[in-house]
């Protein structure tokens, strides 16, 4: 509990300061729906992706590899919510801990930062049916754990952690996305599963399941209660 509430606060305060202050007026065609969207409440689809390896060399965690997500409802890609264009930025993927034994058997932890990034949410589940919702992702971050055993991968999971502003209303923001990931093709085994999203770039990378998410949507100047409290009184 006490990671999960430091993820969020991570989101919150990452959001650029002219997210938060800026005074704007937005149509009532522009405004997207607020409150807390989450999988295990029904209120958002699950989701797959891909983060095609497009750096050199050509593997996971180099700077330039790109990730393309979409929502996945059993049949079909895409019809709720999608985020892409997400690219590891200079550092690349930073390793912060491990715990291998001499057979090679354990973890290593990696902490990557993402450049760029766009997202997309369907009018009528976030809106009000008039217009589809777009937006700038401004900070996006993975905290991954790679599982070995006898000195090969043998799974790898991610925390997940995004936030965002609106184009079409730009003081209403993503104030935070939290999700989890597990990769199910490493890219270089056998053939890829169906129904995943496209590599955006690069000849091959790692397709991911996506589940467990939670986010905020939030208008400045708004008489709804703040999601942030919400959220604390969840995790307490």
């Amino acid at each position: 509990m006490r990671y999960v509430k430091m993820l969020i606060l991570a989101a919150c305060i990452m959001l650029p300061a002219s997210w938060l202050a800026a005074q704007c007026v937005c149509g009532p065609d522009d405004i997207p729906q607020q409150g807390i969207w989450s999988t295990y409440g029904g209120t958002l689809l699950p989701g797959r992706a891909s983060e095609g390896w497009c750096g050199d060399p050509v593997r996971p965690g180099v700077p330039g590899n790109t990730i393309n997500s979409m929502s996945w409802n059993g049949a079909a890609l895409g019809t709720q919510w999608r985020a892409w264009g997400m690219q590891i930025d200079d550092a690349g993927a930073n390793e912060v801990a491990r715990d291998l034994d001499a057979n090679g058997t354990g973890w290593i932890d990696y902490v990557t930062n993402y450049d760029g990034g766009e997202f997309w949410l369907d009018r009528d589940h976030f809106g009000n049916g008039v217009q589809d919702l777009t937006g700038n992702i401004g900070y996006f971050n993975t905290s991954a754990r790679v599982t070995f055993y006898l000195g090969n991968v043998v799974g790898v999971t991610s925390n997940i952690t995004f936030n965002g502003v609106f184009n079409e209303c730009p003081c209403c923001y993503l104030e935070f996305v939290i999700s989890n990931a597990l990769r199910v093709w490493d890219g270089v085994t056998g053939t890829p599963p169906p129904d995943y999203p496209s590599f955006l770039c690069g000849p091959t990378g790692e397709l991911f399941d996506v589940c467990c998410i939670m986010a905020s949507i939030s208008c400045e100047n708004s008489t709804e209660p703040s999601s942030w409290g919400a959220i604390k009184e969840l995790y307490r």
